[in-house]
């Protein structure tokens, strides 16, 4: 006899078989293989069984045979169970529909804040989040995740020093921290001009005070360029020296170039895979090749799924793989000096004044060992020099 569960998952029905020779009916089931159960005599020519789905067919042509009458008491199991809730269709349907907008709803980002930063700020990190897709209505799990996130802000951001990004439910926080850039307090007063560096004096341009350095002077750091006091000596004038002091500065930088260089690029070729998690398996559900390539690398980019707060053991997994092109680069001496000189002005370039020029370079050392060119290069910079240094006042003065 078929176990309850198996009856109940493929269905069966309760029949009762009218007729003089009722029980002729179960002998000729039992030769043809219709598994009947739970037989029950009601009288002498009525008996009550079990007959599953699949046989009742079989079954219908033997009751015509012995010429004997069927009427179906009762209907059971999952496929009348299912017959009877689509009959219920409207209320079924929508509460799919309503827990299937639910789940949509709870993966969307619905609110924005921003901590830490002033309006500008603000609304130029605002503005960076929208290029990379962080807006009102959009679908968390096609975004990036929150570290990737975080660091394509904080270097699209040159004003900040720190954006730390959360995500809670269907809100992304944002929290600033911005540099601090400390305000030059205004010099009052009489005050001297003096030179901020080692340095030989190039060209002078002074409004107000008394210069005491000539071109071609040699100056130290601290020395005095142009003095606060004019007039007669006994009894002189304080005044604001004002001016443009440009001397002669030597940097000194020093690089290493490799000869030989094995490095990966990507050429532009990718592929995505994208994945439903469920408890801890990954079930593939579009782009199921990785792609025809030889060197890649993978990264993966797993996004919880919500329903409403609750967060749901199914997670969106997206694995992007890019082809990669390994490059071997080699150089000859006479390049690799080149290429270091570029790297020495880059670097130089860096840490001068906008308005500084450079006059000339020249390669101070050079030589080749473990396979790398170490270049130490001199270069001759102008640049403004001076820099305001307030004159004590003492009294009487």
């Amino acid at each position: 006899m078929k176990s309850k569960w198996n009856n109940n998952l493929k269905g069966y029905v309760r029949v009762e078989i009218i007729g003089q020779d009722s029980s002729s009916f179960i002998n000729a089931c039992m030769e043809s293989g219709i598994q009947i159960w739970d037989i029950q005599p009601l009288s002498n020519d009525r008996i009550l069984v079990s007959v599953s789905i699949a046989d009742i067919r079989k079954a219908k042509r033997i009751l015509k045979e012995k010429k004997l009458k069927i009427r179906i008491k009762e209907k059971i199991g999952t496929p009348f169970l299912l017959m009877r809730m689509w009959k219920r269709n409207g209320f079924i349907l929508g509460m799919i529909s309503f827990i299937f907008l639910l789940f949509l709803l709870s993966n969307m980002i619905w609110n924005i804040n921003v901590t830490g930063a002033n309006p500008k700020t603000e609304y130029e990190l605002r503005k960076a989040a929208v290029e990379l897709g962080i807006t009102k209505g959009k679908f968390i799990f096609l975004l990036p995740n929150v570290r990737e996130i975080q660091r394509e802000l904080t270097e699209k951001m040159k004003n900040v020093t720190w954006i730390g990004v959360t995500q809670h439910g269907t809100q992304y926080r944002f929290e600033v921290v911005e540099k601090e850039i400390p305000k030059a307090k205004p010099i009052s007063g009489p005050r001297h001009l003096v030179a901020t560096k080692e340095a030989v004096i190039h060209s002078l341009f002074v409004e107000k005070g008394q210069p005491v350095i000539t071109i071609n002077d040699y100056v130290q750091k601290g020395s005095l360029l142009v003095s606060g006091y004019i007039g007669k000596e006994k009894k002189p004038e304080l005044v604001s020296a004002k001016g443009k002091i440009l001397g002669e500065v030597w940097y000194q930088t020093q690089v290493e170039v490799p000869l030989n260089t094995s490095f990966q690029t990507y050429t532009g070729k990718c592929k995505n895979r994208h994945y439903v998690t469920l408890f801890g398996m990954n079930l593939p559900i579009f782009g199921f090749s990785d792609g025809e390539f030889q060197d890649k690398t993978e990264t993966l980019n797993e996004t919880p799924l919500y329903l409403a707060k609750w967060k749901m053991p199914i997670s969106y997994l997206k694995k992007e793989i890019r082809e990669t092109d390994g490059i071997k680069r080699s150089y000859t001496k006479t390049e690799a000096i080149e290429v270091g000189k570029e790297m020495a002005k880059k670097e130089l370039l860096k840490k001068l004044p906008e308005d500084a020029k450079i006059k000339g370079e020249k390669v101070w050392q050079q030589n080749v060992s473990n396979g790398k060119v170490k270049l130490t290069m001199l270069y001759q910079v102008i640049e403004n020099i001076a820099s305001e240094q307030p004159i004590p006042i003492q009294q009487g003065e």
